[in-house]
């Protein structure tokens, strides 16, 4: 009776995820349909060399255009927009860009040889082509940027060397510089576990110290995962449930083989290579490094409890910007994912607040 029992809890968990798989996307894609005068589509870009995915969705193709640098780096938001972007698309055409060696940019090239092209520089080239094919396609002077994490530092220096091709910058969780951030949240950590009085914690962060090693290494990483783990135990950083686990592997956007090289199950370690991204975002990455005069209006929405991005960081840099106009937003009890952990407040900030700006002029 057990083993019967077993296997009809099995072949029930199957069936659920096959559901999941083959029913929930179809769903999904069809409430949120668009007709026209909207778009949404998926396109495969020849840039910098390169085949690279943009997803581009919105109800009417007139509407400003926003490009959403995602963060990691290596964490596509292509397969969780049907979490928080759906709200958007009314007033803007919203493009997903997977950057080099990401989800489907991934399978739609030699990883290898993508390898040997990765650098803070060259996907700081990409997002200028991928901003140009844009304005091009849809007939537009400029676009907005948008960075979340890492997307913070690629949209900071994106907007700083190329002004003339965007008419507003947001930045999500925004970093200033890593090692400032890594500091700071490492500090936070370990004050929370000895409130706390857990011993066990305390000698588990207290075993990677000094945190973060004065230079990138192998050790950097696993360093880096044992601080990420306690952050989320006391709520200082990305929060991920098995219900939001539920709902990514529901995404209508990509294929499971997909998911398993994007956000929770990135296991291709394609930016670690000397010389690449995550190496120069640890080391070498400081915004301040790009000046404080903007020619753009910026936008800041940070969360309370983001840990990954404290914002006492962000607020010293922001006071000495200097830009056509400029507003900071703290979110209480939102994580390094605003747009997920505090939806509403975010939608209300991006929408009821920036979006009125951006579609009307400041």
């Amino acid at each position: 009776m057990l083993l019967i029992a077993l296997c009809a809890l099995i072949a029930i968990l199957i069936l659920a995820f096959v559901g999941l798989r083959l029913i929930a996307p179809a769903i999904i894609r069809t409430r949120h349909k668009i007709e026209a005068p909207g778009i949404d589509r998926m396109e495969m870009v020849e840039i910098g060399g390169i085949q690279q995915a943009l997803y581009i969705r919105g109800k009417n193709v007139e509407n400003p255009i926003i490009l959403w640098l995602h963060g990691g780096p290596g964490n596509s938001m292509m397969p969780l927009l049907h979490l928080y972007q759906y709200k958007w698309e009314k007033d803007f055409t919203v493009v997903n860009w997977d950057q080099r060696n990401v989800g489907k940019t991934y399978f739609a090239n030699n990883p290898a040889a993508v390898l040997q092209t990765m650098s803070a520089e060259r996907v700081l080239k990409d997002a200028h082509e991928v901003t140009a094919y844009l304005k091009q396609r849809f007939n537009k002077e400029k676009i907005i940027l948008v960075g979340h994490s890492w997307g913070s530092v690629l949209g900071t220096m994106a907007v700083q060397t190329y002004p003339e091709d965007y008419s507003a910058y947001i930045g999500i969780s925004q970093i200033v510089k890593m090692a400032d951030n890594e500091r700071v949240g490492y500090e936070k950590t370990l004050e929370m576990a000895k409130a706390a009085g857990n011993q066990k914690d305390i000698k588990a962060l207290e075993a990677v110290a000094p945190y973060p090693p004065s230079e990138y290494g192998p050790n950097y990483m696993a360093d880096m995962m044992t601080v990420r783990t306690y952050q989320s135990k006391y709520g200082l950083s990305v929060n991920i449930g098995l219900g939001d686990v539920i709902r990514i592997l529901a995404t209508p956007y990509y294929s499971l083989n997909e998911l398993k090289n994007s956000f929770l199950f990135n296991q291709r370690n394609v930016f670690h290579n000397q010389g690449g991204v995550v190496p120069f975002l640890m080391e070498e990455a400081d915004i301040r490094n790009y000046g404080t005069d903007y020619q753009v209006p910026v936008y800041y929405i940070m969360g309370e409890n983001d840990y990954n991005s404290p914002y006492l960081l962000a607020k010293a840099f922001f006071d000495e910007i200097v830009a056509p106009d400029k507003q900071i937003f703290l979110i209480p009890d939102a994580d390094h994912m605003p747009f997920l952990s505090r939806k509403t407040e975010f939608n209300r900030i991006l929408l009821e607040k920036i979006a009125p700006k951006l579609v009307n002029g400041v």
